[in-house]
C-alpha cells in the first residue's frame, strides 16, 4: 500500500510565475530568522507536491519551517480534501479572487481551500473563508498596510445570520473563543491565506511590534437570539434570512465591565488615537444583559451609538499629552473631522459620527455587563459587507 501524499501547495505564486517564498528567504536572512524559516523556499515549484513515506508530524514541522503555518498543528491539504471542499461549495478551483498584498500572490479558490483545510475548516465554513478573503483583498481594506505595519491590527469579521450554530458559529457565551470551532477556524484560515498568499510572515514581512491573539483569529458572531434590536444584517440593509459578514480593521480587543458610560470612557481614551488620526469605523459588542435593560428603558440601537459617540470625546489633557498627537500629527496631520473639532474648541470623538460605530449584541445571556471595544486603525475607511451563500 502506497504512503504517498498528494498535497496542494498552499503558498502564493505571482502572475509572472514567481513564488513569493523567494522573498521570505531574503527577508529571513536580513532579519536573522533563518532558524525559524530554515526550509523557506525549499519545495518543488509545482501546484501539487508528492511527499512519500513521511509521518504527518514530520510534514507539519516541514511546513512550519517553510513559513506555511502559524505555529499550531494543521490538517494536511491533500488533493482529495481540497477537491472535496471546492466541490461541496460548487466553486471552480481556478476561480480568481484577486492578488494578495504586499507580494501579490494569486488568491485562487484552490489556494483558499488549501489554507482552509490546513486551518481545520469543514466545507460548510468555506463560503465564510471566501468572503473573508475577498473582503481583505478589497482596496479599501488596505491589506498592504495591515500586513506590513508595526501596529497590531487584525481583520475583525462580524457575522450575522440565521441559525449560525448549525455550522458551529456561535455569538453567545465565549463568542471570542476558545471553544467554538466555526468562529476559530474561519479566522485562522484567513490568517493562513494572508500569510501564504500575501507574504505576511511574522518578523520577516509582518512587523507588528507586539502582536495580539486576535491576529490568529478575530471572528465575532452576533447573538441575535438575545438581542432586543433588529439584527446587524437588517440594519445593514440585508434580509432577515440572509447571512452577512462585515469586515473591519481592529487594533485591539478591549473588554469593559460596567455600564454604557464606562464603555464610553474607554472609547474616550488613547485607544481611539488612530481613528482620530486616520478616521475609520470601530466596533462595539454590547452584553445582552445591558442591551435588554437599555431597550426596556426605551433606548434604540441608534440611541446607544449616539450616547457612546458623545462620551468618546478625548479628555483635553490626555489628548494634549498623547504620543500620537505629539509625534504623528505634525507629520501626517489628523482626520479632517477631528481637526475641525479642535479648530472649534472641542476635543475630537473616537470616530467621525455615530454611524461610524458598528454595534452588535454578543456574549453570554447572563447578568454580566461585559462588553468589548474594537478600536480601528489605518486608512481608508474599511467597512466591507459580503452576503454569504451558506452550505448547511
Amino acid at each position: 500500500m502506497s504512503d504517498d501524499l498528494w498535497l496542494v501547495t498552499p503558498s502564493g505564486q505571482r502572475g509572472d510565475g514567481a513564488w513569493i517564498d523567494d522573498v521570505l528567504v531574503e527577508r529571513a536572512a536580513e532579519s536573522g530568522l533563518e532558524w525559524r524559516y530554515s526550509a523557506a523556499g525549499n519545495f518543488p515549484r509545482e501546484r501539487i507536491e508528492v511527499i512519500r513515506d513521511k509521518p504527518q508530524a514530520e510534514i507539519e514541522r516541514l511546513y512550519y519551517r517553510r513559513g506555511w503555518t502559524d505555529g499550531l498543528p494543521i490538517v494536511l491539504p491533500t488533493q482529495a480534501r481540497v477537491k472535496a471542499m471546492l466541490r461541496r461549495a460548487r466553486v471552480p478551483a481556478d476561480k480568481m479572487l484577486g492578488e494578495a498584498e504586499p507580494l501579490f500572490g494569486q488568491a485562487t479558490a484552490e489556494k483558499a481551500a488549501a489554507n482552509a483545510v490546513m486551518a481545520g475548516c469543514d466545507a460548510v465554513h468555506f463560503p465564510f473563508v471566501l468572503a473573508a478573503l475577498e473582503s481583505v483583498l478589497d482596496p479599501t481594506f488596505n491589506l498592504r498596510g495591515v500586513q506590513t505595519t508595526d501596529e497590531n491590527v487584525a481583520p475583525l469579521l462580524l457575522l450575522s445570520g440565521p441559525d449560525l450554530e448549525k455550522v458551529d458559529i456561535f455569538g453567545g457565551v465565549g463568542a471570542l473563543g476558545p471553544g467554538w470551532r466555526g468562529n476559530m477556524v474561519i479566522g485562522r484560515a484567513l490568517r493562513l491565506a494572508m500569510q501564504n498568499l500575501g507574504g505576511g510572515w511574522p518578523g520577516a514581512t509582518t512587523l507588528a511590534g507586539l502582536g495580539q491573539p486576535g491576529r490568529l483569529w478575530l471572528v465575532l458572531p452576533e447573538n441575535q437570539a438575545s438581542s432586543p434590536w433588529p439584527s446587524l444584517r437588517e440594519r445593514e440593509g440585508y434580509a432577515k434570512d440572509e447571512t452577512l459578514m462585515l469586515t473591519l480593521r481592529a487594533e485591539a480587543t478591549v473588554t469593559v465591565t460596567g455600564r454604557i458610560d464606562d464603555l464610553g470612557n474607554v472609547m474616550r481614551s488613547s485607544l481611539s488615537a488612530f481613528s482620530r488620526l486616520h478616521g475609520g469605523h470601530c466596533a462595539v459588542a454590547i452584553a445582552p444583559f445591558v442591551a435588554k435593560a437599555l431597550a426596556d428603558d426605551g433606548w434604540s440601537e441608534a440611541d446607544v451609538r449616539q450616547r457612546l459617540w458623545a462620551l468618546s470625546r478625548a479628555d483635553t489633557d490626555d489628548y494634549a499629552r498623547s504620543w500620537i498627537r505629539a509625534e504623528l500629527k505634525p507629520r501626517t496631520g489628523i482626520a479632517e473631522w477631528a481637526d475641525a473639532a479642535l479648530s472649534a474648541g472641542h476635543q475630537p470623538p473616537a470616530v467621525e459620527s455615530p454611524d461610524h460605530i458598528v454595534l452588535v449584541v454578543a456574549g453570554a445571556d447572563a447578568a454580566i455587563p461585559q462588553h468589548a471595544y474594537f478600536p480601528t486603525w489605518g486608512f481608508p475607511e474599511a467597512r466591507i459587507a459580503k452576503r454569504i451563500k451558506r452550505i448547511d
